[in-house]
């Protein structure tokens, strides 16, 4: 599949000054949602033919956004046996293993790359889409932050500036306002984030926390290595996430802590819970690890319990380029004991208040996430209306029964989940026809190896049991298009005819 195509009209202005006019061609091509472009301001012919200076060619691109500038394919450029342009496209197809570039009317192929014209690239990227739909493409949200992550990343590796660092502290910042919490405390994972809060929040051995089987075994895994109990209750049958009403008959006198996961990328109705937790004095700690952004009642995942801990691992709706998580709080109690467990128990350099961990978030992955911030509020619109064409196509099937989603919840939709019946034959035949679908969570925890010593067996969880048994997870990803989704959704009627 063609993952990039380049617009040499876009250079063309660029060169000649005509900034207004670059801007427009850009905006046109990311609009088209047909042609994915992607320009380099590494096009500057006037390297090898003006000898013009990088201060000079700079100017030139100044105020024409998304173009980065880079050193590397422009050295290379000038070395290709090919001439500079030519040199160019082929230095920028390998660096982004493209496929096919759009600069040339003739289809010649060079070094294993096609060139081609517009008309000829709109036409190979449709049916490139029209053969497969991938589950999830990340590489698409690397490139409207290439050029800042670039610049970034080479300061940090210049300065060997990579364990914690300025950009650790200044996403913190950035993450807790977008949170609309006071606090944020950057970690190495979502594991980390949940057990560091487990902590603060004063959960010791032998205390127990109300979660659910329905989500990933970070959350219980960091419940059994904060010394406590992991207490399961089921789900709704509707919105896949925590039953408040199952909450009061599982508190005891060794519970601490109630977690809901906000499964899929929707909140948990939290009232009732809050309410609950305040009545039997209990905390509550939002899994929030894949929820970036969502809302209840106008409020944010992170800003309603007491603490919250989010993934940043890179196939999040805010995700890092490796590993990475943050915790968050509007207590600063809780902030400064978390600060202090991911970083060996420091409240300075070798002066340790307790034990810790070693948890810290790199600069790297700082840097990352904060580059890709400020558009996650785009990202996150883009992914609800891939729902809407998901319940556009898919809500007169009566096969398929899609999420509920509550009127005081704005979701993210981190992933997108259908109950049908035989969830495996469907996912089958779905990638025979080059389609790719996933499962989430096929085996619940209560089911699986690592907590046979509970003897909760089948039928303990009988809502959570039917979800592993029948939820199938279809392609989600900001850059999907509708007409993608129309094939996933026709498909899908297909299969079922």
């Amino acid at each position: 599949m063609i993952k990039i195509l380049l617009l040499p009209e876009v250079f063309t202005a660029a060169l000649k000054g005509q900034n207004q006019a670059a801007a427009e061609l850009i905006k046109k091509s990311q609009e088209g949602k047909e042609l994915k472009a992607w320009t380099l301001a590494s096009t500057i012919r006037t390297l090898a033919e003006q000898n013009c200076s990088k201060e000079e060619i700079q100017s030139i691109l100044a105020g024409i956004p998304k173009i980065p500038v880079n050193d590397r394919l422009s050295q290379e450029a000038l070395e290709s046996e090919h001439g500079f342009d030519k040199g160019l496209q082929l230095a920028a197809a390998k660096m982004f293993k493209l496929s096919a570039i759009v600069a040339e009317k003739n289809g010649e192929e060079t070094e294993g790359v096609r060139f081609l014209s517009i008309e000829e690239g709109n036409a190979l990227q449709h049916d490139a889409y029209a053969q497969n739909v991938n589950f999830m493409d990340l590489s698409l949200a690397v490139h409207p932050i290439f050029d800042q992550v670039d610049a970034w990343h080479m300061d940090i590796i210049q300065n060997t500036a990579f364990a914690g660092g300025s950009h650790v502290t200044a996403f913190e910042k950035e993450f807790a306002e977008y949170c609309g919490a006071k606090h944020a405390v950057g970690v190495a994972s979502g594991t980390d984030a949940l057990r560091f809060a487990l902590v603060a929040l004063g959960v010791q051995p032998g205390d127990e926390v109300i979660t659910v089987p329905n989500t990933f075994i970070a959350t219980t895994e960091a419940i059994s290595q904060a010394g406590a109990k992991p207490v399961f209750v089921d789900v709704l049958p509707d919105t896949y996430n925590m039953n408040p009403e199952s909450i009061e008959a599982k508190i005891t006198d060794k519970t601490k802590v109630i977690l809901p996961v906000h499964l899929y990328g929707q909140i948990v109705d939290m009232d009732p819970i809050l309410a609950i937790a305040e009545k039997h004095g209990l905390k509550v700690l939002e899994d929030a690890c894949q929820a970036h952004g969502a809302e209840y009642k106008g409020r944010r995942a992170g800003s309603i319990g007491h603490a919250a801990a989010f993934s940043l691992y890179p196939g999040k709706n805010l995700g890092a380029y490796g590993e990475a998580g943050c915790a968050v709080t509007n207590d600063p109690e809780v902030a400064a004991t978390m600060a202090c467990l991911k970083d060996h128990g420091q409240s300075r350099k070798y002066y340790h208040k307790m034990e810790g961990y070693n948890g810290r978030m790199d600069n790297l992955q700082a840097a990352a996430c904060r580059a890709k911030l400020p558009l996650m509020d785009d990202w996150n619109q883009s992914r609800r209306e891939v729902a809407q064409f998901y319940k556009k196509y898919l809500g007169d099937c009566a096969q398929v029964s899609l999420p509920t989603v509550p009127e005081e919840n704005t979701p993210v939709f981190h992933i997108f989940i259908v109950l049908v019946d035989e969830p495996q034959k469907l996912h089958q035949y779905l990638q025979e026809q080059g389609i790719f679908s996933s499962f989430h969570y096929p085996v619940p925890l209560h089911l699986q190896d690592a907590y046979q010593d509970r003897g909760e067996g089948i039928g303990s969880y009988p809502v959570t049991e039917k979800c592993a048994d029948s939820l199938l997870s279809l392609p989600m990803f900001p850059e999907l298009t509708e007409a993608q989704v129309k094939r996933v959704c026709d498909t899908i009627k297909k299969f079922y005819e």
